[in-house]
């Protein structure tokens, strides 16, 4: 799984730009503001149908323009393209055809983004976490997008009956049921996913030096009480779920912890170390895919600033062997390309490109 070549027209101050990419390393280097995240944007939108900066379309449309659009070939053979409109309109497209969903997107093109923002799981909240299993489990478990989405459809319904201020017990029992069997079955997928994904954690993180990352735990919460089924969990939640007027139990409640010797990770480990584990956390979770299906693209935005020469190589080192292609941007380009020159082949013989006021030109002689 790999972009072969990428066209971007109108996206935040890049006009129009038409790449071809190479397997292996691609590398965008340019000043603060010149564009290069913007392209690892782009890419994102052709995975998921948005950027990752901000989900209002139109803040992403470069100024004084009525849409952008998005395109790639895969090796895979397929042609995504996206097309978003300023007025809230746009066009999501599968080899020419449309999508019915960004999903459809996202099982084309499994992609994994560390940014600055990658590094608040810890400390985020139980969504950004529980995000982290479901990217895992959507690629790998065929069934998990139509149950998930069943179960949302009615979390939905049983939510708006509750709103209404008095329950109507047959109504709602039909929603309960569904409800049960559609989040049974979600938390049974999380749930053999995330001990295959915590066993690959702690793998990883045995390949550093003796320190507090050793000593990390991962548990899975799954939203309600273990001692339960689901279906006694949300009768008994009725009346306190009336008064508040929206469902609180459940596996859209489900979180991830990380903990060291019983202390939440992020108040034990330093800076540095909640940085390393989210990268390896990442990782494995594309570890886990490479198993079942294509390798993930990785996004890589500005890495220097976030991890030391010694973590920068390590993870190189992760990404190397679970990745299909790399995109990363970096300021400088010797330090950015520093820990990938260091792998073996195709990583150590990266692709450059200089981007310069959303001008982005390729670098023939920089390989």
């Amino acid at each position: 799984m790999a972009l072969t070549r990428l066209l971007i027209s109108n996206f935040r101050n890049i006009s129009h730009a038409d790449l071809l990419l190479d397997t292996g390393v691609n590398l965008f280097c340019g000043v603060n503001g010149s564009g290069k995240t913007s392209i690892l944007e782009a890419v994102h939108m052709l995975a998921t149908g948005r950027s990752f900066r901000s989900r209002q379309h139109k803040s992403v449309i470069r100024h004084d323009h009525s849409g952008l659009t998005v395109f790639t070939q895969l090796d895979t053979g397929f042609n995504l393209g996206v097309e978003r409109l300023a007025d809230g309109g746009g066009r999501v497209r599968i080899n020419q055809a449309a999508a019915e969903s960004s999903s459809q997107l996202a099982n084309c093109l499994p992609l994994q983004l560390i940014n600055s923002d990658s590094f608040s799981a810890l400390d985020g909240g139980p969504g950004v976490r529980r995000r982290l299993l479901d990217w895992t489990v959507f690629h790998v478990e065929h069934l998990f997008a139509q149950e998930w989405k069943n179960y949302q459809i009615a979390l939905k319904q049983r939510n708006a009956l509750l709103r209404r201020g008095k329950i109507d017990p047959d109504a709602i029992g039909i929603w309960e049921h569904q409800l049960s069997q559609s989040g049974e079955q979600v938390d049974t997928l999380r749930r053999s996913q995330f001990e295959q994904l915590r066993a690959a954690v702690t793998t990883l993180l045995e390949e550093l030096p003796p320190s507090l990352l050793n000593r990390v735990d991962m548990s899975y919460r799954r939203g309600w009480r273990k001692e339960v089924e689901l279906a006694e969990a949300l009768r008994e939640s009725r009346d306190s779920d009336l008064s508040q007027g929206h469902t609180r139990t459940g596996p859209h409640r489900a979180d991830l912890r990380f903990t060291v010797a019983g202390e939440p990770a992020h108040n034990v480990l330093s800076r540095g170390q909640q940085k390393m584990l989210v990268c390896a956390v990442r990782t494995a979770m594309a570890q886990l895919v490479c198993r079942h299906r294509e390798k993930p693209v990785f996004l890589v935005d500005d890495l220097p600033a976030e991890l030391d020469d010694h973590n920068q190589h390590v993870f190189a080192q992760w990404v190397g062997r679970c990745a299909s292609q790399v995109l990363v941007t970096g300021i400088d380009e010797g330090t950015t390309s520093r820990p990938w020159r260091q792998l073996e082949a195709p990583w150590n013989c990266p692709k450059v490109f200089h981007v310069e006021h959303g001008n982005i030109s390729a670098d023939a002689s920089a390989a």
